[in-house]
């Protein structure tokens, strides 16, 4: 027996595939015959998910690059062939754990890890997940998304009040210095540098660079910070 949710959100997808161009709410709702509001809270989290890209001027929807790759089974296998070149640098300058995360709704997945050879360290598995919130991956992807994504998920990962406040204001202070921080949120005596792979045409996607906070006085964090940075405004040229 189907899920009657499942079968409409497979019926907009096939909507978008059918006619393979961009596609108003109104028109998707037309063309699946379903009501708008249903459509429209089935579209929301198919681009929560990264499935549906929305065009910024009309509103229109389009599948997304993330639907396209699983038809050949090999989004993470293609986000970390993309991934990896940068990820080996990294890891060879700083001897850190390095990490490839992707987010999944209100989730990062942890896609690949690189890890470090020194004796203290912390290892994520692959297939791994923690709350975006939490970790310098989910940040740096989330400060990256449009205004009204970005305000829907910080919504459900934040209640009201001081939380949702401090919330908004390290995603604002991410997207203007271009790289995000967190330190023993996630794990304790942690800390991590991330940056998103949107130049990678990767926007759901990013790396950090994971060090045990006795190896990450002022100097070394800013190398970090340094190495990241120069990484993301260099790899367009070479790519």
């Amino acid at each position: 027996m189907s899920i009657a949710v499942l079968d409409k959100a497979f019926s907009i997808l096939e909507v978008l595939a059918r006619t393979g161009r961009h596609l108003t709410l109104a028109e998707l709702a037309e063309e699946s015959r379903l009501p708008k509001p249903t459509v429209h809270r089935i579209l929301r989290s198919l681009r929560d998910l990264g499935y549906v890209a929305q065009s910024d001027e009309r509103g229109a929807y389009r599948l997304a690059e993330r639907l396209g790759s699983l038809r050949t089974h090999g989004r993470d296998e293609s986000l970390r062939l993309k991934a990896r070149p940068v990820m080996e640098r990294l890891q060879a300058r700083f001897d850190e754990t390095v990490n490839l995360g992707v987010l999944e709704g209100l989730f990062v997945r942890y896609v690949d890890v690189l890890e470090t050879s020194q004796p203290l360290r912390w290892i994520v598995k692959p297939g791994a997940r923690d709350p975006f919130h939490t970790t310098a991956l989910g940040r740096a992807i989330v400060a990256g998304l449009p205004d009204e994504q970005q305000r829907r998920l910080v919504h459900k990962a934040a209640a009201r009040g001081p939380r949702r406040t401090k919330l908004v204001q390290e995603l604002a202070d991410t997207r203007q210095r271009g790289y995000a921080l967190e330190e023993e949120e996630t794990v304790t005596g942690v800390a991590c540098v991330a940056v998103p792979l949107d130049w990678l045409g990767e926007p759901l996607a990013a790396i950090s660079v994971a060090v045990p906070v006795h190896r990450y006085p002022p100097r070394q964090r800013a190398a970090l910070v340094a190495a990241l940075l120069d990484v993301r405004e260099q790899a367009p040229a070479s790519a």
